[in-house]
């Protein structure tokens, strides 16, 4: 949660251009790495999904795509906002009321 606050302020349709790759939705899902947007030039696309399903406000495969990102050895890691604003911080106001 408190990633996904920081990457795009809870945005389902968010778009970032980072000047060859884009990120993409709630999670900021790049176009380099994890999904395909027909645009970038040598992307791996590991998450085998293209990243206009990553704007909608149905995340299920947004998070399915996090997951796979998470399984990686960067893990969390591989957000520069978990790494600035979330890890090793008191994070729990971000589920605060969820019955967690």
């Amino acid at each position: 949660m408190c990633m996904a606050y920081y990457e795009s302020r809870y945005t389902t349709n968010a778009l970032n251009d980072n000047g060859g790759s884009r990120d993409y939705g709630i999670f900021q899902i790049n176009s380099y790495w994890w999904c395909n947007d027909g645009k970038t030039s040598g992307a791996v696309s590991a998450c085998n999904i293209s990243c206009t399903n990553m704007m909608n406000d149905d995340i299920s495969d947004d998070i399915t795509c996090a997951k796979r990102v998470v399984r990686d050895p960067n893990g969390m890691g591989a957000w520069v906002a978990w790494n600035k604003y979330c890890k090793n911080k008191d994070v729990s106001s971000f589920v605060s009321g969820c019955g967690l």
